[in-house]
């Protein structure tokens, strides 16, 4: 039995001594891991990196989530990434960058990056996910699979505020700040609800009418001065768009970044959009982000399916 991962989500251990660390290859190594993440209000790193030298890397960073070694000499005879998991701790992410000199790992970097970078992104995403898996809101995830025909790990701490045909919204509040879930749907008529576009208008469409603020003439719409992040890609046997981006309140001063995810439940031939958004004007929101990203990525339509069976246990 591997013992738990440690570490904080986000954080990313790179093993390789100092003096590289201070010269041109760590300073590849900061530009790709520390650059700031897209789609926030503020700047914030898309990794938190701590340097460990190679003598150095025992028992305390053993165990870490995520862990780079860089590799460099002449026995490596060309440059390449390799991944394991689960080598010293479960779900453990270790990461091997490995060249004949300096200057060939950070080609490889800079080749690599974004494959590097979405590999430890969904690591952490799926820790939360078998983390949600194992603490829902046991009446909302029966609510939502009698009454609504999805499955949804909503997280026991998350309280639900409307529950209706074609709407439901979550909500996890803090003194300091909310964490919340949108569920919209409807039948597909077939039109092409999946582009950019059509996203935003159902959107903007769904929080004018829902997301009000407390001061009459506020509502919810995304941040039109700031490109959103637009994305399809498949998972599960099934076709997503993605949008990220800001949130603004119309003729308010709120605002903060949001995640949306749409597709077609083939099941009950519905359009779906599980939308997450935060609002913490005075916290770091990168991890606030990840951790609805999570929630949204659970979502299913397969209510009486083997898998759904397993996943429970």
């Amino acid at each position: 039995m591997l013992p738990n991962v440690a570490g904080s989500t986000g954080e990313v251990v790179v093993v390789i001594d100092k003096a590289k660390w201070d010269g041109a290859l760590g300073e590849k190594i900061r530009e790709v891991f520390s650059s700031a993440v897209d789609g926030l209000p503020q700047s914030e790193p898309m990794f938190n990196i701590t340097n460990v030298a190679p003598t150095a890397f025992g028992s305390i960073y053993m165990t870490h989530r995520n862990v780079i070694f860089i590799d460099c000499g002449p026995d490596n005879t060309e440059p390449k990434a390799s991944f394991k998991t689960n080598t010293y701790a479960n779900t453990q992410l270790m990461i091997n960058l490995e060249g004949p000199d300096d200057n060939s790992v950070i080609k490889l970097l800079e080749k690599e990056k974004k494959s590097i970078t979405d590999k430890i992104n969904i690591a952490e995403r799926d820790r939360w996910i078998s983390y949600y898996k194992r603490s829902i809101n046991t009446p909302t995830f029966t609510n939502l699979k009698e009454n609504h025909k999805m499955l949804l790990y909503v997280p026991s701490n998350y309280k639900m505020d409307v529950n209706e045909k074609g709407f439901l919204w979550f909500s996890y509040e803090t003194p300091m700040t909310t964490q919340a879930i949108l569920v919209h749907y409807f039948d597909y008529d077939g039109e092409n609800y999946f582009n950019e576009d059509s996203i935003k208008s159902i959107r903007n469409n769904m929080t004018r009418t829902r997301i009000k603020g407390s001061v009459d003439g506020t509502w919810m719409k995304i941040e039109d001065q700031i490109p959103v992040q637009y994305r399809t890609f498949r998972f599960r046997d099934r076709n997503y768009a993605e949008l990220k981006g800001l949130w603004t309140l119309e003729n308010g001063y709120m605002g903060g970044p949001f995640v949306c995810l749409v597709t077609k439940d083939e099941v009950n031939n519905r359009f779906v959009m599980v939308d997450g958004f935060v609002y913490a004007p005075h916290d770091n929101k990168r991890e606030l982000l990840r951790q609805l990203e999570a929630i949204l990525y659970t979502v299913d339509f397969n209510t009486g399916s083997e898998e759904e069976t397993k996943s429970q246990k």
